[in-house]
């Protein structure tokens, strides 16, 4: 029953996770701008932190 579920919500908590994984490196880059950084440096912290390709993180700034 466990399974069953949790195969009928996985995609709604997916798109949660999501979101607030997008708000959490919004916020970040927010944050990075806020101390003086340049996009060239947020970019690779985004990178490094997050996990993310070049091409993803160029979408957060």
């Amino acid at each position: 029953m466990c399974k069953a579920l949790l195969q009928i919500m996985e995609p709604e908590i997916n798109k949660i996770v999501e979101s607030k994984v997008q708000k959490s490196i919004l916020n970040a880059v927010r944050s990075f701008r806020d101390l003086g950084a340049d996009d060239k440096r947020i970019q690779e912290i985004l990178v490094k932190n997050y996990e993310l390709t070049p091409e993803e993180a160029i979408q957060y700034l």
